[in-house]
Formats: structure tokens, sequence, C-alpha cells
């Protein structure tokens, strides 16, 4: 089973060194796996840096912004899985032998995502978010149960004569849009309870941007008078869903994650370091859900 992943870059190579370690990692543990880092014109050493790196395919192009670039790298893909890993993510140790051992397991499943631990510029925990098959319902009110890091899908859904790929339109909420696309034709997503991926929440973020509290308004505001009526009522079976999915417990764990100190961030060799995360907790600071 061969793996795709796609980053869409511009500007952050000092995180893009950490994330391009984790991808590189995951072949070590006897996985088949292709990165395509898809720049659209950095101008902070990216393009220099991934002519040193041949295990890696490095375009560099001007795009229609993120989406327009996933778009890109996923058409220049040849896995069987594919998924997108922005700049300032990282893959756990383990994580793609896992997804591989899970999909071989479900045939049935169209769509793999798994939890995610947030982190800060630093790489010190923050939260974590587990993974949430989302509902009709849920997608309607413009919500993304999921992180985008920690979500695989098999080729048949961005290739071939019934793909569907990110609508570049939407700057901020493409992922939710193509989830909900993928939802309506009836792709099936699974959830693995495992943590895949880690997110850096530096305050920056496109999914926490202006445009995205723009995009998600214009989402709710073209909801029906009868889909606002009934808001409350899929709210409430997500919070039980969610309740009775172990959503908002989780013991004690540790995490490993290329090192985001100071050093790491001027171009000293990236190693992974562990951390204890002694009180977990679900509340993600800044965000209402």
């Amino acid at each position: 089973m061969r793996f795709t992943v796609v980053t869409p870059s511009f500007g952050q190579l000092a995180f893009l060194k950490l994330n391009a370690a984790s991808v590189a990692e995951q072949r070590g543990e006897g996985v088949d796996v292709e990165h395509i880092i898809q720049d659209g014109g950095s101008k902070d050493g990216t393009r220099e840096w991934l002519t040193t790196r041949p295990d890696i395919l490095g375009i560099a192009e001007k795009d229609d912004g993120m989406y327009d670039a996933i778009n890109r790298g996923i058409t220049k893909g040849s896995g069987e899985i594919f998924s997108w890993l922005n700049c300032d993510e990282q893959y756990l140790p383990g994580t793609l032998a896992a997804v591989k051992d899970f999909f071989a397991m479900h045939p049935e499943a169209d769509m793999v995502a798994g939890d995610t631990i947030v982190v800060d510029a630093m790489g010190d925990y923050m939260c974590h978010r587990k993974a949430v098959v989302p509902t009709t319902g849920i997608l309607r009110l413009g919500r993304t149960p999921v992180q985008s890091s920690s979500l695989f899908f098999r080729a048949k859904l961005v290739k071939g004569p019934n793909a569907i790929l990110f609508d570049p339109q939407w700057k901020a909420m493409g992922d939710w849009a193509w989830l909900r696309d993928q939802n309506a034709r009836g792709a099936r997503m699974i959830r693995i309870p495992r943590f895949l991926s880690s997110f850096v929440d530096d305050g920056g973020n496109l999914g926490m941007s202006p445009r995205a509290i723009s995009e998600t308004r214009a989402v709710y505001g073209a909801l029906s008078p009868f889909q606002r009526a009934c808001e409350p009522l899929v709210r409430g079976a997500d919070y039980l869903r969610k309740f009775l999915d172990g959503y908002y417990s989780q013991k004690p764990f540790d995490y490993a994650i290329y090192d985001t100190d100071p050093a790491a961030l001027g171009g000293v060799s990236a190693t992974r370091r562990s951390r204890h995360v002694a009180k977990p907790t679900f509340r993600w600071k800044g965000r209402k859900h």
C-alpha cells in the first residue's frame, strides 16, 4: 500500500523541515510513501532546500492558495492512500504503519480519521482533539470535526472520473467543503482511536483567521429557518455522540515530535523529543468548538 502525502508550502521553511523529517521517518517503519511538497513561490530558501532532498518531489509553481496547491500535489501523486500535511504539522511515530494496517482491516472505509495533539510553536502541549465522524447535520452547520493532519483517504475519492478535489474558492474552509461533498456522495469515514499527528497553534493559523470566521458565517447564513431551528438538536446529538465515544476523557500520555525549539528553527538538525502530558484537556483556548 503506497501513501502520497501532499504538503502545500509558502514561506514556512523552519516548520517544513520538521514536517519532512516526520514523513521521512515513516519509511523506516516499512511504509512506502512519496512526499510531494507543492511550494507557491517561497523566498525563504525553501526552493534551494528542496534541491537537497532527493527523497521529496518538490514543485515550485504559482498557485491560487492552499487548496489549489493541494489539488496540484494530488494530481501528481501515485499513491493508493492520500493525505495532506501542512508545513506546521507532523506525523507521530508509527502513524502511516497504523493507518496502513487499519485500511487493510477495514476495506469498507473510504476515509480514516485519527486524533490530533495541538502544540504551541515550541512543541509543548496545549490540548488534543479526538476525531469525530461527521454527520450531515454537523457539516451543514459549517463544522469540521476532524483535523486534516490526521485524515487519510483512498485514491478513488480524488482520482479518476468520479474525483472530487478541493474548491480553491474557499480560502479557509476548503477541507470542510470537501468533506461535505464527499459525505453527500456517500464516502464512508471510520475513526482510528489513536493520536496520529501534531498541529501547531501559533495564533496565526488560517483556520482561526478572520477569513475563516467570515466563511463560517456565510455557511451559517445560508441555512433555512428550519435548519436553524434544528441546530440545538443537532448539536445536542453531537455532544452525546462525543460523550459516548470517550471524546471528553483522556488518560495521561506521552508524545514525541521533532523539536521546535529556537535551535532547531535556526537550522540545527531536528530530533524527536518526548513530552509527558499529565493533565490532558480537550479544551482548545481561543476556539469555541
